[in-house]
């Protein structure tokens, strides 16, 4: 399987750098989306403190997005090294992109339907990437076992 997905001009860390550099992008969406979905005037309306847990957690997310684009950019064969480390890290990831992919139907499709004009494109594009993420960091988990 690894000797497959390394050959040619699609190449695993070929496609690990256009990932990382679309998680890179994703990352710094977060900042546009701060302000397109009015997340400042949004937690108003929270107390005090879970307007800062929110923000936390969303600054986090766009770290994590944005650390892990980084070193699939910079670094693909950092993680397609054979070792436990990697396996672990990639197992996370392809756990985080699942439940993310799962998610999405269940939390955010309904509400986005309500008031939303390109609602079907940002469902379907969402759906897409993170179904891509699961793929691809799943071909990269699965080219740490030899054949």
């Amino acid at each position: 399987m690894a000797a497959s997905l390394e050959a040619g001009p699609w190449q695993l860390s070929f496609l690990l750098r256009i990932s990382g550099a679309s998680l890179v992008l994703l990352a710094l969406v977060h900042l546009a989306l701060w302000r397109s979905l009015h997340w400042d005037r949004e937690s108003e309306r929270l107390s005090p403190l879970n307007a800062r847990v929110f923000a936390v957690h969303a600054f986090f997310v766009a770290l994590v997005l944005f650390g892990l684009g980084l070193l699939s950019l910079l670094r693909p064969d950092l993680l397609l090294a054979p070792g436990e480390l990697q396996r672990y890290l990639l197992a996370a990831v392809v756990l985080f992109w699942f439940v993310r992919l799962c998610l999405q139907p269940l939390v955010f499709d309904r509400v986005m339907t309500l008031g939303w004009t390109r609602t079907w494109t940002v469902r379907v594009g969402a759906h897409l990437l993170w179904a891509a993420y699961l793929l691809l960091y799943g071909a990269a988990l699965l080219a740490q076992w030899p054949p």
